[in-house]
């Protein structure tokens, strides 16, 4: 992993109306939200979605396609939002803030994409202090203006109140964590260890634990941080990242021992979670 020094692009708020849909979009940049108001839902290219209501913290990785969709019966709907590097690298092109956003494929621009990295942000955490979450974000704003390396000095401010939310979303991770119902963590454990094959039957998990469906997928994203798909996910790709590089097997075997249906299906997901396709990661670790 490239040395981590956060630096801030920018950082808004962004106000939607109701039933509003933004279609297809990319972000280049790792991103973090906190719903203001109202909710809304994110929709990915593989059919998952994310419900998002207010008092909601929100992480996007660079690359991932995916839709807003703001609930129609909703409150007005705002998002304070920052984009952000992990490691600081030029990009000459982004003047405006719609720069480091794609939404078109047509119009997709490799070279700004950023890696995107594994740091241990959960996918989306609930927040109690809407208060004091807010006023973390305002603390960063830029104004709409884009940050480069040549705003500085003038850039150390929010640069510094960002680094203190990365601490504060981090120290609220681990508080979540440490917390986690057991019943929640029950089934963590049998991801854990059965991670692969086809995804699980998340009503008889409901079942098992004598929720609906509707309450187990809330309660595992607010002690998880990601949905039940994505976390099996997750587990799966961790899972092949050891055979990967502590096996001489192929990513072909690989792929079908976790339930990929094929290796392009496995190599796409493997880069969007590791940032690296499943052969260069198996070339680095025997580098180290």
């Amino acid at each position: 992993m490239a040395s981590i020094y956060p630096f801030v692009r920018f950082s808004i708020r962004v106000p939607i109306r109701p039933e509003t849909r933004f279609a297809y979009r990319i972000c280049y940049v790792p991103s973090l939200y906190f719903i203001e108001s109202g909710s809304a839902r994110v929709l990915y290219e593989d059919g998952a979605f994310i419900r998002l209501p207010a008092g909601t913290l929100f992480s996007l990785k660079p690359g991932i396609s995916h839709t807003w969709e703001v609930d129609p019966d909703s409150p007005p709907f705002a998002f304070l939002c920052v984009f952000f590097e992990w490691s600081y690298r030029p990009k000459p092109m982004a003047k405006v803030t719609g720069d480091l956003l794609c939404l078109s494929a047509e119009k997709h621009d490799p070279e700004m994409l950023d890696e995107p990295l594994d740091t241990g942000i959960p996918e989306c955490l609930t927040v109690d202090a809407h208060g004091y979450w807010k006023g973390l974000f305002e603390a960063v704003s830029t104004d709409y203006n884009v940050l480069h390396h040549e705003n500085y000095p003038e850039s150390l401010a929010i640069n510094g109140h960002f680094q203190l939310l990365l601490h504060q979303l981090y120290q609220l991770a681990r508080r979540k964590n440490d917390a986690t119902d057991p019943r929640i963590a029950k089934i963590k454990a049998y991801m854990d260890m059965n991670a692969g094959g086809e995804y699980g039957d998340i009503d008889l998990w409901a079942e098992t634990l004598g929720l609906s469906r509707g309450h187990f997928h809330a309660l595992f994203s607010t002690h998880t941080g990601f949905t039940p798909k994505r976390y099996w996910n997750r587990r799966r790709i961790d899972k092949a990242r050891n055979d990967l590089s502590g096996t001489n097997d192929s990513v072909t075997v690989i792929a079908e021992r976790y339930g990929f249906s094929s290796v392009h299906a496995f190599t796409k997901l493997f880069r969007q979670t590791v940032g690296i396709s499943p052969t260069d990661y198996r070339k680095q670790s025997r580098l180290i």
